[in-house]
C-alpha cells in the first residue's frame, strides 16, 4: 500500500478504538479522535497527490474509512447525547433513510459507496464532522448546525441518487440499442437476399429467350 492508504487505514483503525470511550462516557476524548481522523482525511489525500499514487483502490478505502466514520461518530452522538435524537426524531430519520438509499444507489450503479469527487458530499461531510466535533468538544448540541448538515448531507444524497439513476437508465437504453442494432441488420439482409430472389426469379431463362 502507499503512504495515503496507509493514513487511511489508520483512520479506519481510529473506529474500534474510539467506540470504548463513546460507551464508557468519555465524549472529549471521542472528540480529540474525531479531530485526528479528520486531520488523517485531510493528509491522505495530500500525500496520494503529491506522490501520484492515487488509485481506484486508494479512493474506495478512503470512502470506506469516511463511510465508517460518519456512521460511528452519529452513534458515538446517540450514546453520548441522546437528546438530539429526541428532540430531532423526524429531521434524522428521513435524513437517514435518504442517505441509505443513496449508498443503495451508489453500489448498484457505480460499486461505491459515495462519490468521493461530489462537491455537494465534500459540503455535507464537513457540516457533519463539524456539528460531531463540536458537540462533543463542548458537551452540547446547536439545532440550527444540526439541521443545516442534515439538509446538506440530504441534498448531496438525493444528487447521488438521481446521477445513479441516470447512469442506469443510459445503461439501460444503450443495451437496448446494441440488442437491437443486429435484429435491424438481419432484418436488412433479409430483405436484400428477398429482393434479390424476386429480380431473379423475374429475369427470362436463357433457354426461354432462345425459345
Amino acid at each position: 500500500m502507499s503512504g495515503a492508504d496507509w493514513i487511511s487505514a489508520a483512520r479506519l483503525l481510529l473506529v474500534p478504538i474510539l467506540w470504548p470511550l463513546a460507551v464508557t462516557g468519555h465524549g472529549r476524548l471521542v472528540g480529540v479522535g474525531l479531530l485526528v481522523a479528520g486531520l488523517t482525511d485531510f493528509l491522505d489525500g495530500r500525500v496520494a497527490r503529491r506522490s501520484g499514487h492515487e488509485s481506484r483502490h486508494g479512493a474506495r478505502l478512503d470512502a470506506i474509512a469516511d463511510t465508517l466514520l460518519l456512521v460511528s461518530a452519529a452513534a458515538w452522538l446517540q450514546i453520548l447525547h441522546p437528546e438530539i435524537l429526541r428532540d430531532n426524531r423526524a429531521l434524522l430519520a428521513a435524513t437517514a433513510a435518504i442517505y441509505s438509499a443513496a449508498i443503495a444507489a451508489n453500489l448498484i450503479a457505480f460499486r461505491r459507496l459515495v462519490d468521493t469527487k461530489q462537491l455537494s458530499a465534500k459540503v455535507a461531510g464537513g457540516l457533519l464532522y463539524a456539528f460531531a466535533l463540536i458537540t462533543l468538544l463542548t458537551g452540547a448540541y446547536e439545532p440550527l448546525l444540526l439541521a443545516v448538515a442534515a439538509l446538506a448531507l440530504a441534498v448531496s444524497s438525493t444528487e447521488g441518487i438521481v446521477a445513479a439513476i441516470t447512469t442506469i437508465h443510459e445503461r439501460a437504453s444503450a443495451s437496448r440499442t446494441r440488442c437491437q442494432a443486429p435484429q435491424a441488420l438481419n432484418e436488412v439482409a433479409f430483405s436484400m437476399g428477398a429482393e434479390s430472389s424476386k429480380a431473379a426469379s423475374a429475369a427470362p431463362a436463357v433457354s426461354e429467350i432462345r425459345r
